[in-house]
C-alpha cells in the first residue's frame, strides 16, 4: 500500500509540473514528427521546473549538418508569456562523425525506461503480511531530477524514449546496460557541444 501512495504522488507531480512536448514543439516551431533522415531531438526537463531544454541535431535536406539548443521556459504566474533562447551549435569534431558516435550509444534500439523496470529491483525478500507470505523487491526511487524524451531517426527507423535521472540511477545500478549506453548518449552530446554541462 506504501508503494502504490507513493506512485500514485510522483505521477501526480509529473501532470501538475511536466511540459507537454507537444505544446513545446509548436512554441519553437517543430513539428512533432522527425522529418529529416538522420535526425534526434533530447528534450530535457529539469525537477518541478517550467524548463525544458532541447537539443535537436540534423542532417537537413542539403545533407548539411545542424546542431542547436533551444531553452524552452513555459508560462509561470506573474509572467505573460513564454521565454525561449535559441543557439547555434558547432562540434568539435565533423558532424558525420559525431552522428556515427551517436549510433554507437545503441539509441536507435534502446526500450524507454519503463521497460528496463525490472532491472531496477534488487534484494527480493518474502514477508508476511496479513498472514500471507509475499515476495517484495527493494528499489531506489529518484523522485526529483532530470528527465530525458528522446526522438531519433534514421531513415526509416524510429525510436522514442524517456528516462528519468539516468545518470543518478546508473550510479545505483552501474551494470544495468540501457543506462550505460543512456548516459553515453548524454556524455556524448555535452562532449561534443558543450551543453548541459
Amino acid at each position: 500500500m506504501k508503494q502504490l501512495l507513493i506512485l500514485i504522488i510522483i505521477l501526480s507531480n509529473l501532470n501538475l509540473f511536466g511540459q507537454d512536448l507537444t505544446i513545446i514543439n509548436k512554441n519553437v516551431d517543430f513539428a512533432d514528427s522527425l522529418n529529416y533522415n538522420k535526425e534526434i531531438r533530447i528534450y530535457r526537463t529539469s525537477g518541478m521546473t517550467n524548463y525544458t531544454g532541447i537539443f535537436r541535431f540534423y542532417q537537413d535536406n542539403k545533407e548539411k549538418w545542424r546542431a542547436e539548443l533551444i531553452n524552452h521556459y513555459a508560462i509561470i504566474p506573474n509572467q505573460k508569456e513564454f521565454r525561449i533562447e535559441k543557439r547555434k551549435l558547432k562540434s568539435k569534431r565533423k558532424m558525420d562523425l559525431v552522428w556515427l558516435e551517436i549510433l554507437k550509444t545503441n539509441i536507435q534500439d534502446l526500450p524507454n525506461m519503463t521497460d528496463i523496470d525490472w532491472k531496477l529491483k534488487k534484494e527480493p525478500v518474502i514477508q508476511d503480511m496479513n498472514g500471507e507470505k509475499v515476495l517484495s523487491w527493494k528499489k531506489n526511487l529518484i523522485l526529483d531530477g532530470d528527465g530525458y524524451y528522446v526522438h531519433f531517426r534514421q531513415g526509416k527507423y524510429f525510436n522514442r524514449v524517456y528516462y528519468s535521472n539516468p545518470e543518478s540511477y546508473l550510479r545505483i545500478y552501474k551494470n544495468v546496460d540501457e543506462l550505460v549506453y543512456f548516459n553515453e548518449l548524454l556524455n556524448l552530446i555535452r562532449t561534443e557541444f558543450g551543453v548541459w554541462k
